[in-house]
């Protein structure tokens, strides 16, 4: 459900009198929730809680209650669901699944949780094999060597029919997994998975595991050396224990690649830039496949002494911008270390396709009764929506079908048709353009944005995105820019790179009265960057912006 990219709606404070409702709600959905866990959630009025309005990939609109720009919960078709980052702190909320880690790499790519995948308590237990519930319920999955929740989803089946299949077929259809874009809203997926340990009927006695592996060989049983040496567990575990190695060079190494890479190979980096954006959205970005950028595992710790160390060497130069605020100014590309350091081709980063494709709108119409005649013939249904050169060409052939033209002027169109007189509204003969202009208005507007691979269908006629100044106390300026989600604009994902672009405060304003969608404030007169933002990156076309004239005059 949340595999492909979700757009957010809208990101609403929940009031005071709201809470109590929603409380109940989830106490009503989760009875086996802690009382005291619950008031830490619902009771504790110095964290707000955010109710987003989320639109999938699928057009389908769900409701997220975030804490902390955390999500906690989700409505998916009137049923409430917990994230795995609630049942972080509640594991015993709703009943679970255990499979072991190589099954993530298919729950990752989107495929629900099979019970040849389910790893069974084993015969000594006593406990039922595939828990107790019962179709439809809501469940989580967590894996043999951690009971932290790494998928959450609903039964597919009871618990008897589980059994009564021989462990075949689905068990559990999965709406949510930890690294999916739910995990991402709003700036969360920060939160490291805790380790809770393997869960308790998974004892250190080996038994014979039900698991086939996906198809491949059955997983080799170890006998457990305890019983054979009189050995306490506590020293079996000490034995195993790995001591961790220094990986400082490694990281040293990483980070020097990393840096190396982006003043060189970057496609999005433009002088001057802030140390901090620098670091995320150049050298991050540049980490390759496989490894993880961290710079406190590094032996420099922070980023500002290895920064210092490259412009000792006069790779690059370092300036403070203002006080306490520092920027990369210039990149020595004559340097022996930037002239050595070569990446092929195929590693380097490539221009994203989908960012630089044009923003496109198409000014259409619904099909109305009254004009449906005119395009029955080729296909047409009332309801449906055409664009203006199929209007102009279906109109006139039902011109020339029916020889409306006036004989002695072919500029002019005799309404003879009875579709025809009920739209001119007249007898009379009237030019093309008219008859072209009223079959036009009988029909209802409305236009399609076409912003990547999305496609957005709005009623009425086209609203340009607006950008306004309006003066605030103190004197202080603020631009108001609206009308961004009608073209298919994430707002926070504008907003995040306003913030960034010109290192000014922004604020979302959930859709003002008068307005048709979510309304961004960023601080100060930033109308030329807005603009050119919208038209560089967005390709959106000039026309449907609308507020340039209000940028700050140049001085001479």
């Amino acid at each position: 459900m949340f595999k492909k990219p979700v757009r957010i709606k809208s990101n609403n404070q929940v009031k005071g009198s709201e809470r109590k409702g929603v409380k109940d709600l989830f106490t009503k959905t989760f009875p086996n929730a802690i009382e005291s866990e619950v008031n830490s959630i619902f009771n504790n009025k110095k964290e707000a809680l955010n109710c987003l309005k989320l639109v999938t990939h699928d057009e389908e609109v769900l409701q997220v209650y975030t804490m902390q720009k955390q999500p906690l919960f989700f409505t998916v078709r009137e049923k409430l669901l917990p994230t795995v980052f609630l049942l972080w702190k509640m594991p015993n909320l709703v009943p679970s699944f255990t499979t072991h880690p190589q099954v993530m790499t298919f729950i990752n790519s989107g495929a629900d949780l099979m019970l040849p995948g389910v790893v069974t308590p084993p015969p000594h237990t006593n406990l039922p094999k595939y828990g107790n519930v019962s179709a439809g319920d809501v469940v989580y999955v967590n894996l043999s060597d951690n009971k932290a929740a790494v998928a959450v989803g609903v039964a597919n089946q009871s618990s008897f029919d589980m059994e009564r299949s021989g462990g075949k077929g689905k068990g559990v259809i999965i709406y949510h997994y930890l690294g999916d874009h739910l995990c991402q809203v709003d700036g969360a997926g920060k939160t490291p998975k805790p380790n809770l340990g393997p869960p308790e009927w998974l004892s250190l006695k080996s038994y014979d595991l039900d698991f086939p592996a996906l198809g491949e060989k059955p997983i080799e049983v170890i006998t457990d050396p305890i019983e054979e040496n009189n050995e306490s567990k506590e020293e079996i575990i000490k034995q195993e224990e790995v001591v961790p190695e220094d990986n400082s060079t490694d990281s040293d190494e990483l980070l020097h690649y990393c840096f190396l890479a982006s003043i060189k190979y970057s496609k999005s980096l433009t002088l001057p830039v802030l140390i901090s954006n620098f670091f995320k959205l150049q050298m991050l970005p540049m980490c390759p496949e496989g490894s993880t950028l961290d710079i406190k595992k590094t032996s420099y710790k922070k980023l500002k002494p290895f920064l210092d160390e490259m412009a000792g060497t006069g790779l690059i130069t370092i300036k403070e911008i203002k006080k306490g605020v520092e920027a990369i100014t210039d990149i020595n590309k004559t340097h022996p270390k930037f002239n050595e350091f070569y990446l092929k081709p195929e590693y380097r980063p490539k221009s994203d396709k989908e960012e630089v494709k044009k923003t496109t709108v198409t000014e259409s119409y619904i099909i109305t009764a009254n004009v449906l005649p005119l395009f029955q013939a080729a296909g047409y249904h009332k309801g449906d929506i055409i664009d203006g050169p199929n209007i102009r060409k279906y109109v006139t052939e039902h011109v020339k079908q029916h020889n409306c033209q006036v004989e002695n002027n072919v500029q002019l169109v005799q309404p003879s048709t009875e579709v025809l007189k009920k739209v001119c509204k007249t007898d009379n003969p009237v030019s093309w353009e008219e008859i072209f202009e009223k079959v036009c208005e009988a029909m209802k507007s409305c236009f399609k944005v076409n912003a990547g691979n999305d496609q957005i269908l709005n009623k009425g006629k086209v609203s340009p995105i607006i950008m306004s100044v309006s003066v605030r106390s103190g004197n202080k300026k603020v631009t108001i820019i609206d009308n961004l989600e009608v073209f298919g604009i994430n707002i926070n994902e504008f907003a995040k790179e306003c913030q960034h672009g010109v290192a000014a405060s922004t604020s979302i304003t959930p859709t003002p009265p008068g307005k048709k969608c979510d309304q961004l404030l960023v601080q100060g007169n930033q109308v030329v960057f807005v603009h050119n933002l919208l038209t560089d990156k967005y390709k959106i076309p000039k026309k449907y912006i609308r507020g340039l004239e209000l940028a700050p005059k140049k001085r001479k």
